[in-house]
């Protein structure tokens, strides 16, 4: 709030701590407002497409004192690993095992994008085939039947690496909904001083 803040609220005297407490719930609903903002407007179609919505629902707003609100994802969320995409970081993601990072298409993924299986194996015991790769290809796949005509059905991409670029979403967000009216802090501040 500034370093005239307290000096501030002390001039204010009778009135300095249901000045704090407005402010309070005034920047308690702002956190929350600018939380709302980001998953509505930045983490849906073309900005951040998401698919299992877990970022979505981790993305909040939360008050650490009177006076000081955050908006972001908790420590230790189940979205961790990936709660940097909402930032401007950048990461190489590279295989820990093997030589190509697998990434599935076409019959891997469900309708959201999600992928069906977490691995080539589970892939394989899945469907109950040996998955392979055609000379030439960087794909792993399958024949379905034993005609000459059978097509061949690609599951998995074979990548040696895969850059990803954060969104910025969150920093996006929240500042379009503090420079966007209502001021909520100054309407909860003018109720206590009868301006409102």
């Amino acid at each position: 709030m500034g370093p005239e803040f307290q000096k501030t609220l002390a001039e204010l005297s009778g009135l300095g701590s249901a000045v704090s407490k407005a402010i309070g719930i005034g920047l308690g609903r702002t956190v929350n407002r600018a939380a709302t903002n980001v998953v509505q407007n930045y983490l849906t179609g073309q900005v951040l497409k998401t698919r299992s919505h877990a970022l979505k629902e981790a993305v909040q707003g939360w008050m650490v004192s009177d006076t000081e609100g955050i908006v972001g994802v908790q420590p230790n969320s189940a979205v961790d690993k990936y709660a940097w995409l909402l930032g401007d970081e950048q990461h190489w993601i590279y295989p820990h095992k093997g030589m190509c990072l697998t990434i599935p298409v076409g019959e891997a993924l469900t309708d959201a994008g999600v992928a069906k299986w977490p691995s080539v194996k589970e892939a394989e015991a899945a469907l109950g085939v040996k998955l392979f790769r055609p000379r030439g290809m960087n794909v792993l796949g399958y024949i379905r039947g034993k005609s000459k005509l059978s097509k061949f059905r690609p599951l998995f991409v074979l990548v040696e690496s895969v850059f990803v670029q954060g969104t910025g979403a969150l920093a996006d967000g929240i500042l379009e909904s503090i420079e966007t009216p209502p001021n909520l802090i100054q309407d909860e501040v003018d109720k206590v001083l009868g301006n409102g």
